[in-house]
């Protein structure tokens, strides 16, 4: 699911990344993109990078307990790029087919190879990221172990709590659940 994720804001981000790659020149950029049927973009980009955050918070919950399997970093590269890469061909194709735009420049102008190049660096950034949100989830793991030196168990932190910091029987039944009178 995390992968989906991270795909997801790669293909949008990619997506930007090579219109302004292949075209540097903003006013052109934004008329190129206004004629290929890319209005939705800015959109989609918000949608994408929430579903990429959602997806490595997901990741990080899962790994921290223990659940799930790990996969290896060059299986997440060929996986992120395949999908990647084809879904930035389909939504080029169907930007333009949708937009009445012409097809001949997607195939003949530098647009498609740079767009598939962004898409693999970016698989590889976000194979990394997988990686790196499964290690920190590890190293969060670790910290938590009673037995770890110099780290308290966050078992510990949370009996600990009322000890240092003790209500007073005042200040609880002063709580009240309604909402203020108004005078």
């Amino acid at each position: 699911m995390a992968a989906l994720g991270v795909a997801g804001a790669g293909i949008v981000v990619g997506h930007w990344l090579a219109y302004a790659i292949g075209t540097p020149h903003a006013p052109a950029r934004d008329e190129l993109l206004r004629s290929t049927g890319h209005g939705y973009l800015p959109y989609a980009t918000q949608v994408a990078l929430l579903a990429g955050a959602v997806g490595l918070v997901g990741l990080f919950l899962t790994r921290l307990s223990r659940r799930g399997t790990r996969g290896s970093f060059a299986g997440d590269v060929a996986r992120l790029t395949a999908v990647q890469s084809g879904a930035f061909v389909a939504m080029e194709v169907g930007e333009r087919l949708l937009s009445g735009a012409s097809l001949h420049d997607l195939t003949l102008g530098p647009l498609l190879a740079i767009g598939l190049g962004v898409q693999l660096v970016l698989a590889v950034a976000g194979a990394l990221t997988l990686r790196l949100t499964e290690r920190a989830a590890e190293v969060a793991e670790l910290l938590g172990q009673p037995g770890f030196p110099f780290a308290p168990s966050l078992v510990a932190a949370t009996t600990l709590a009322p000890a240092v910091m003790p209500m007073r029987p005042a200040l609880l039944a002063a709580r009240s659940r309604a909402p203020p009178s108004l005078p």
